[in-house]
Order: C-alpha cells, then sequence, then structure tokens
C-alpha cells in the first residue's frame, strides 16, 4: 500500500530538522510521532492533494522502519473512518503536516512526551 518513497516538501522537512534540533531525536522518528498525533485527534486532519515544488524524498524503511505494519494498519482505518480516497503520498504528508502542527511549540524531549500525556493527566 505505502509507496517506496514518500515525498515531503521542503518546509515540512526543514520542520523536522528543527525538532531534530531541539529533541536529538531523528526526522523519521518525530516524522512517526507527527503521524500518531494527527491520527489520534481525527477531528483536526485534513488531507491536501497539492504537489509540493520542492521535495524531499524518503525512503518507506527509513520513515516507518519496523513498525510499517502497524502504519499501514492506522492509516488504512483513517482512511475508511473518513470515507478519504486520495493519493497515499497525500495522505501521508498530511498527516505529518497536522502532527507537526501540533508539535509546535515542542522545545525538548520532554516537551514531546507532554503531547502524550495531557490527555490522561486529569
Amino acid at each position: 500500500m505505502f509507496p517506496t518513497r514518500i515525498h515531503l516538501n521542503k518546509k515540512t522537512w526543514d520542520r523536522l530538522q528543527y525538532l531534530q534540533t531541539k529533541t536529538r531525536l531523528t526526522p523519521n522518528v518525530i516524522a512517526r510521532v507527527a503521524i500518531t498525533l494527527a491520527l489520534r485527534d481525527t477531528r483536526t486532519a485534513s488531507i491536501s492533494d497539492s504537489h509540493p515544488d520542492q521535495t524531499h524524498i524518503i525512503n518507506r524503511d527509513v520513515l516507518f522502519g519496523e513498525h510499517e505494519q502497524s502504519f499501514q494498519a492506522m492509516i488504512r482505518q483513517f482512511l475508511w473512518e473518513q470515507n478519504i480516497s486520495s493519493d497515499i503520498q497525500a495522505v501521508i504528508r498530511s498527516l505529518i503536516d497536522s502532527g507537526l502542527h501540533k508539535l509546535g511549540h515542542v522545545q525538548s524531549l520532554s516537551g514531546l512526551a507532554e503531547n502524550f500525556f495531557e490527555r490522561y493527566s486529569t
């Protein structure tokens, strides 16, 4: 289901690298976190079918690693629940962008962890 190469726009790649400097996590791990955050709150996830002008290519194996099948299952479920038939490249790009928006205020690794525990701290 996933393409061999994922084309991310330059702005997305720059944001991944910026978060790498703040958290010391690699861009692929940050992208996985971003996808997970976007899938957690599907009400705010929107799909943009626009194709980026400047791209950075990341291999599927690098982006998803050993968790590829898990991400495929989660994204398939998202597509089915939201009745989305967009190109999978656009879906993955949009999920990463949506999740990165949620991570916009992160200044450290502990700040990244707060995104996962804020819902359960009450």
